[in-house]
This record gives C-alpha cells, sequence and structure tokens, in this order.
C-alpha cells in the first residue's frame, strides 16, 4: 500500500509521522514497518516513526517506534512535530485538542502565525521519582543524586520518569564525554528493566543547563523532549536551577516550566522537513 508521511524533527531529533486512522496496518507490522521507514540509508530515515490512530479516549491517538522497531510511551519532541501535523493537514480543524498516548492524555498549545505552527507548549503532567513508577530494580524509594557505574567511570545521577524511564546524569563536562561509551551500559543497566533514556547534562547557572541524549532504541540523538523534562525535573528537585530552565541542545534550546509539584510544561519548535508517500 501507498501511504502519505511528514518528515519534522524537533532540534535535530527526527521522526516521521504516518496517518493510520484507517486502521490500514497490522498492529502485528509497525514494528517492521518503524525500522524500514526509520532507515536512515534505504527509508526515509528518522530517530522514530509516530503514527496516528483514532480513539475514544482524546481527539487522536500518537504512537510511537523507536528506529529499532521497539514501541515508547511517548515521545516530547515527537508530540510537538505529531501535533503540528495534525492542526496544519486539517486532521483536527481547530487547535486546543487532546492526544491519546501509552502515557497518558496530553494537551499541546500551538503558537500560531498566519496559519502555521510556530511552537508548540505541552503539559508533560507530574514527573515521578518513585522508583517503582520509573521502573527501577532497586530497594529504594527514590533514586536522587545518587552513584552509579558506567563502564569505567562512576557518576551521580537521578532517575525520573517524565512519560518513559529516565536518568539524568550530572557532569561537568558534556560536550567532551564519549556518548556511546557511558551511554549504552546505562541505558542496559540492570536497575532498569524496561531499559531507560540516558540525559548527561552540564549546569551553566541557575536558569540554563546544556544536554546531550542518548535515547532508549534509537541511541545518541540531538535532542530529546522527555529527557529535556526530566533533566529539569531532576535540577529543580534537588535545588539546583530555578524553575523556569532553558535546555540548551546542539541546534536550539527547550524552556521546561515546574512548580517542583503540579504539572510540568515543555515549550519549543517542530520544524517541518518534507512531504510525500512512501511503499508500505
Amino acid at each position: 500500500m501507498e501511504k502519505y508521511f511528514y518528515k519534522l524533527h524537533g532540534l535535530g531529533n527526527d521522526m516521521i509521522v504516518l496517518d493510520d486512522r484507517d486502521d490500514a496496518i497490522a498492529p502485528s507490522e509497525m514494528p517492521r514497518v518503524a525500522r524500514k521507514l526509520c532507515n536512515r540509508r534505504t527509508g526515509i530515515g528518522g530517530d522514530c516513526l509516530l503514527v496516528a490512530k483514532k480513539t475514544d479516549a482524546a481527539d487522536i491517538a500518537m504512537l510511537v517506534f523507536n528506529s529499532d522497531g521497539t514501541q515508547a510511551q511517548m515521545c516530547g519532541n515527537g508530540i510537538r512535530c505529531f501535533s503540528r501535523v495534525v492542526y496544519e493537514a486539517g486532521w483536527i480543524p481547530f487547535d486546543g485538542f487532546s492526544v491519546d498516548t501509552l502515557s497518558g492524555i496530553k494537551r499541546p498549545q500551538l503558537l500560531l502565525k498566519d496559519g502555521e505552527v510556530k511552537s508548540v507548549r505541552v503539559d508533560m503532567g507530574v514527573p515521578s521519582f518513585l522508583t517503582g513508577d520509573i521502573p527501577m530494580d532497586i530497594d529504594m524509594e527514590e533514586f536522587i543524586r545518587q552513584p552509579i557505574v558506567s563502564a569505567d567511570r562512576e557518576f551521580i545521577a537521578t532517575a525520573v520518569n517524565t512519560g518513559i524511564p529516565q536518568l539524568v546524569v550530572f557532569v561537568d563536562d558534556v560536550r567532551s564525554l564519549d556518548l556511546e561509551k557511558y551511554g549504552l551500559p546505562l541505558e542496559h543497566h540492570k536497575f532498569f528493566p524496561e531499559k531507560t533514556n540516558v540525559s548527561f547534562v552540564e549546569i551553566e547557572d541557575r536558569r540554563t543547563v546544556v544536554l546531550r541524549t542518548w535515547e532508549r532504541g534509537c541511541g545518541a540523538t540531538l535532542c530529546c523532549g522527555t529527557g529535556a523534562t526530566a533533566v529539569a525535573a531532576a535540577c529543580i528537585k534537588s535545588g539546583l536551577t530555578d524553575r523556569i530552565v532553558t535546555v540548551r541542545v546542539p541546534l536550539g534550546a527547550l524552556r521546561i516550566e515546574w512548580d517542583g509539584a503540579n504539572n510540568i510544561y515543555m515549550s519549543g519548535p517542530a520544524e517541518k522537513v518534507f512531504e510525500g508517500k512512501v511503499l508500505i
């Protein structure tokens, strides 16, 4: 079959949006489709595939598949890009719509200019630091600024769930870090039965941090929205930053707002790259 697709990126974290509201693709085939389309040599290329589905729980549903075919509960950059397609393609002809994800209902707020989406603010829910919610296989209620070993090095890290498992690792110089050497072992660390995203963060000042991302099921990516949300939550929780944090990544920045108790909000761009038809 032929399917129409949209290619977008959120600060370099690139993804493919596919409309399957007609349920033409069998659920068992979705991992294979994700691997095929996300392949950068033989497919469209992307860190993940976002699939639009019908749902009774919200205005529309978003399924997330990593480039290796594994399914994720949520994608922070993804929901901004997904929301732009949903609005501009006319799938839902109004803003303020709701999106059903495996991590709950999300309600993106669109910043519009001349009918185009310029940025998106997303309510990311309440971060959970409880090890049972992350989940972690460890006899601790919370894992906050605790030592953890990867390869030949011990780090200080905080674990949190911002829709998917996250490990925030504090470093002094994030730019020189060997991301694969340390990120891959932490993704598969014995503490995380469902694996984890790994966000290496350097704190510049009370309002600014620098992030480099190793994503579960994707590897090194230029940005991760749930990871940026986790980084800000971890920093605010420990009193290391103020409650509005600019999270810098190689191609720009995300703005994260959290009062330390209630829902946390992420704001950032969603850039269109190209669109077309693909044979599945």
